[in-house]
């Protein structure tokens, strides 16, 4: 199943790289750090048949931030939904899997449009572009690339 496939290469040690390009003013700003994703459980409880629920904790280690992702899928469906929780701030997403190595997860506030494309390369390597939109104007591009450390 293309689901389980692409978010079972997600998990593991990560050096995370990420440029962001402001519009308004041209700004760039640049980071690096390094993240562990881990599969936390099956939510068994919520599981029914026809839907797959996974909970996948990001852990920063410098920052020790924890953040927790909640991902919902009809079995039989490429569209799912996405609850990210972060200091009891819970955010809401969606995505399509349009193959076993590429994602679309957006977000959509009254006239605030969030979208990420991810872009499994291979099973140590990944890339993804962001993009922030008002209004029908883009505000931010992000780039970012990911590299495998360990599982």
């Amino acid at each position: 199943m293309k689901y389980k496939n692409i978010l079972n290469k997600l998990e593991g040690k990560w050096i995370y790289q990420r440029t962001d390009y402001y519009t308004n003013n041209k700004k760039i700003n640049y980071y690096q750090k390094e993240i562990q994703i881990e599969k936390k459980c099956n939510i068994n409880q919520l599981y029914q048949e026809e839907h797959l629920i996974y909970k996948y904790e990001i852990f920063n280690r410098e920052t020790n931030e924890k953040i927790d992702y909640i991902f919902f899928k009809p079995n039989k469906s490429n569209f799912g939904k996405i609850h990210r929780i972060n200091n009891n701030c819970i955010n809401y997403y969606r995505f399509i899997i349009y193959s076993c190595n590429s994602i679309k997860i957006e977000s959509v506030q009254q006239n605030l449009i969030y979208k990420e494309y991810i872009y499994l390369i291979n099973s140590k390597f990944r890339i993804s572009i962001c993009i922030l939109k008002k209004n029908h104007k883009y505000l931010a591009t992000s780039f970012v690339s990911e590299i495998k450390i360990s599982h």
